[in-house]
């Protein structure tokens, strides 16, 4: 007899938000092909919206997901979608299938260093553990989180963590209060393989240089200098694109701190009122793809319905 598929419509609501680097040092390449790093991830309020929904479930075989993403050709609407892996890669391990429609609305700008794909990778995580009632806790969506990127683990959480190893070991820190940041991106992006394969690490491994004891009384005056954070990226990004050497250089003239996040393009500035951001916004936002005056968030993703 021919199987018909359960009919079981489920579906929830979710916000997933970008991060910024407040401190990114690259240590060593590994063997696994991953490079060892040290970083301080931030969570911050520009947010994607995705609707994840079970239309049927199936007794077994792959999974059939549907992506559609707003605005339209923004970014890929295939399995090269981290959302689209993170369904598969959920349904395969925990041995579930069924016919998954994700809507996926873009505010995080791609390309950024800002990680939309991958906090949009932990939101679909959930949203599954959730519709296919799995119970996974969040050492294990963690862990599954991280076989399908880096950053992927810290949006489970997000706020403000360190991150070491390849960014997945995670540390939670004290909180940001009367921060506002100053995200800028122009029309350009930078590929993070590229960012990372053009670093010359050479023989000698960097040590750590973030110490807990040292982290939190700074957090706690952020973004007061001194500020012992840097991103190591910038090495090789900022000379192969004088555009951000130039808005950096002018950022750090009105701001205590600025920096690459990520690999980029995307860069920010810290500002300690929310006068001055919308200042430095008047002045940067005819010439960027994308600019906003964004705050700290506590948490990371965030179920809204379902």
């Amino acid at each position: 007899m021919k199987h018909v598929p359960q009919t079981v419509p489920r579906s929830i609501r979710l916000l997933a938000p970008a991060k910024l680097n407040l401190h990114l040092e690259v240590l060593k390449r590994r063997h696994d092909g991953y490079h060892e790093i040290e970083t301080i991830l931030q969570a911050v309020d520009i947010q994607d919206l995705l609707d994840v929904s079970l239309l049927a479930e199936y007794p077994g075989g792959e999974p059939r997901i549907d992506l559609q993403v707003q605005p339209y050709g923004s970014i890929p609407d295939d399995e090269t979608n981290l959302c689209w892996q993170a369904a598969r890669a959920f349904c395969r391990t925990q041995r579930r299938s069924g016919h998954l429609r994700i809507e996926l609305k873009k505010d995080i700008p791609a390309g950024a260093g800002l990680g939309g794909g991958s906090s949009d990778a932990m939101a679909v995580l959930i949203a599954c553990n959730r519709i296919f009632a799995t119970d996974l806790d969040d050492r294990q969506l963690a862990l599954l989180g991280a076989e399908i990127g880096s950053d992927v683990p810290f949006f489970l959480m997000g706020g403000t963590q360190l991150g070491r190893g390849r960014g997945t070991d995670l540390t939670p820190l004290p909180t940001l209060r009367q921060v506002h940041f100053v995200v800028l991106k122009p029309a350009f992006s930078v590929a993070t393989g590229s960012a990372y394969a053009d670093l010359k690490l050479g023989l000698t491994v960097r040590p750590p240089v973030a110490n807990l004891q040292v982290i939190k009384p700074l957090l706690a005056r952020f973004p007061s200098r001194p500020w012992f954070g840097f991103n190591r990226l910038e090495d090789v990004v900022l000379p192969a694109h004088p555009e951000l050497s130039r808005l950096l250089m002018r950022l750090r003239e009105e701001t205590p701190l600025a920096m690459l996040t990520g690999s980029g393009s995307a860069v920010f500035g810290v500002c300690d009122r929310v006068e001055q951001a919308v200042r430095l916004l008047r002045e940067f936002s005819p010439s960027m793809e994308f600019a906003r005056s964004v705050s700290p968030l506590a948490g990371g993703v965030r179920i809204v319905d379902g």
